[in-house]
């Protein structure tokens, strides 16, 4: 294989951050009148989903402590779906993961895949919500706010969708899906409105992220309001969206993908594969072949995203629960997403396969990229002809020397992120 020079370089995001959640959670819920909806002896349940956010831990213990100051029981409520495997033990694992536990918490944690029925849509879809929280005597709703991985509109991923798809469990999450992206992107508000209207929420707490995994706005949402803040909070995101720093990559390698980085494993927003969008909105990138190198160990196997890859290492495909992989993936309806990719040995051998299928011309220097996951943007490895392009750019520093692209005696890249 013919040398290839790599660099590390830096893109440079926006790093605004809130300096103290626990005083942020305090003076938004007082924004919202929280004294009047929270009664001492209330059982209040606090949604926790099964994505990674920063700082989680600590925006939970805020609003925990938030209601325990008025006299309500707090608890933790497993928001997520179908994932977990879509057994109420499996979502308690997942939470595990992230820490949570009622020692570590010293609240309660209720999880079951029991549900209610609450109303019907005018399609004829029912609209189901969780047994624990319908029955508790109050709900608040947590959720960071982000662009969706399967589609384009002013509501994606928020405060609506953890109410119609994560306290929907198993049963409601199914439901959303069925009708694919286009009734996702059209019922999901539906559904989430009625369990507004039939459900005891008491309010939401948006979070947005910055490009660095930051906490970089909380808002809190009375029911009422819950469209305005998913809206105000979704239009941020996309304007501090990280992405490549190019669009046209020849090969680009992840070394990692999981559930805790995106819905689908890695972000559609970054690597392509977002189904329905209006063309004015949104331009995927073009990217002829994905390398995935590994699976996060959070994630437990489930590898809903590996079909956006082109090859995989015998290391990704040890590590598959096809389970729990399947039952998520037929959940959410885009089965071609948990296809299996090639399988290649070692990392090096899957590197060389993707060299010869890229289609470029002989001699022509490939446009390859190297990121941790879709998460973390803000460090990359780039080849040569990546360089050249974006080396007069305000927002990119180099951030080391050239070196060849390398793999140990095992066949694994050496140049991680």
């Amino acid at each position: 294989m013919e040398t290839i020079k790599m660099r590390k370089i830096q893109q440079v995001f926006d790093d605004k951050k809130v300096g103290n959640i626990s005083e942020t959670i305090a003076r938004e819920l007082e924004s919202i009148h929280f004294d009047d909806m929270v009664k001492p002896g209330m059982e209040i349940g606090i949604t926790v989903g099964s994505r990674g956010i920063q700082n989680i831990q600590a925006i939970i213990k805020a609003v925990i402590g938030e209601v325990k100051a008025r006299g309500g029981k707090p608890f933790l409520l497993t928001a997520m779906g179908s994932h977990g495997g879509a057994t109420a033990e499996g979502q308690r694992k997942v939470l595990e993961k992230y820490g949570f536990t009622e020692e570590t918490m010293g609240v309660p944690i209720k999880a079951t895949m029991d549900v209610v029925e609450l109303g019907t849509l005018e399609n004829g879809l029912k609209v189901y919500f969780d047994r624990i929280a319908y029955e508790s005597d109050g709900i608040i709703v947590v959720n960071r706010v982000k662009v969706h991985t399967g589609f384009k509109s002013s509501i994606e991923s928020g405060l609506h969708k953890i109410l119609a798809v994560g306290l929907g469990n198993h049963k409601g999450a199914s439901l959303v899906h069925a009708l694919g992206v286009k009734g996702l992107k059209k019922y999901m508000v539906e559904f989430a409105g009625i369990i507004l209207e039939k459900a005891p929420i008491l309010c939401g707490i948006g979070i947005l992220e910055n490009a660095y995994d930051e906490t970089y706005r909380l808002a809190a949402a009375a029911p009422k309001d819950f469209k305005s803040v998913d809206m105000e909070l979704l239009r941020g995101c996309k304007e501090i969206l990280p992405k490549l720093p190019v669009a046209d990559v020849d090969v680009l390698l992840v070394e990692e993908m999981g559930k805790n980085i995106s819905g689908t494993g890695m972000d559609t927003n970054i690597v392509g594969g977002i189904l329905e969008y209006d063309p004015d909105e949104y331009t995927p990138p073009n990217i002829k072949r994905i390398i995935l190198l590994d699976l996060t160990d959070e994630t437990n196997g489930n590898a809903l995203g590996m079909g956006q890859a082109d090859l995989i290492t015998k290391k990704v495909r040890d590590k598959l629960d096809l389970h729990a992989t399947y039952t998520n993936t037929i959940t959410a309806t885009f089965l071609e997403r948990a296809k299996i990719p090639i399988t290649i040995d070692t990392e090096k051998e899957a590197f060389e396969v993707a060299l010869k299928t890229i289609w470029n011309l002989p001699g022509t220097p490939p446009r390859v990229v190297i990121i941790r996951n879709t998460l973390k943007l803000d460090e990359a490895y780039v080849s040569e002809p990546v360089w050249e392009e974006i080396k007069t750019r305000s927002d990119i520093k180099p951030a080391g020397e050239w070196t060849p692209m390398a793999f140990d005696e095992d066949g694994c890249l050496m140049l991680k992120v």
